[in-house]
């Protein structure tokens, strides 16, 4: 049925490409359309490390060829966080997002690139963090997060991820203004349901 969003009860589904493309096109082209999630199953974990995920998608650009900017690589882990709170019920990192005034940030990618120019290209994988383990249950739905997302720059991440219902426009409340305050669950829940709405 159009404009609804069926997910099954038993199952835990990741979003399907076609769900992940709809959702970058209300932001990115504006178009109309119905957001409908489809069932595509993966059994996965309940969280890891920020920086091991941020290891893994350096790993996928690096055997690929591409850019990633310690910007990009933000939005990133972002949305694979957020899409497998919405799935799932669960937060994949077991670091919170902030809202801070320029747009969502996780502390940690700040942290580990600041002395980088943002939008510079990352060489290496953090050696400080083991990677992610071959035969975790993560992979294809970081995979399928990947080969949606992967294929946008920086910049259009960021306007997905600042939208105007995103959660960090959420969580200015309505003064507008983000004071570094912790993107909650609940921020994250309304924006999917505004999407499927």
């Amino acid at each position: 049925m159009p404009g609804t969003c069926r997910i099954p009860h038993s199952h835990l589904p990741i979003p399907t490409a076609r769900a992940l493309e709809l959702q970058a096109d209300l932001v990115l082209r504006n178009t109309c359309g119905h957001f409908i999630m489809e069932a595509t199953h993966f059994s996965m974990a309940n969280s890891t490390t920020t920086q091991k995920l941020c290891n893994w998608f350096i790993q996928q650009a690096n055997a690929k060829g591409l850019v990633l900017t310690p910007v990009k690589l933000n939005h990133l882990v972002i949305l694979a966080d957020w899409w497998h709170l919405h799935r799932t019920g669960g937060f994949l990192i077991n670091e919170r997002v902030e809202a801070w005034p320029s747009g969502p940030v996780l502390p940690s990618i700040y942290h580990e690139y600041k002395d980088q120019p943002p939008y510079s290209s990352i060489e290496h994988p953090s050696r400080r963090q083991p990677p992610l383990e071959e035969e975790t249950d993560i992979i294809p739905f970081l995979e399928h997060i990947w080969n949606v997302y992967g294929k946008y720059t920086a910049q259009q991440l960021g306007r997905i991820n600042t939208a105007p219902s995103s959660p960090w426009k959420q969580s200015q409340g309505r003064h507008e203004q983000a004071h570094r305050q912790q993107i909650t669950e609940e921020h994250v829940q309304a924006y999917f349901k505004s999407l499927a709405g």
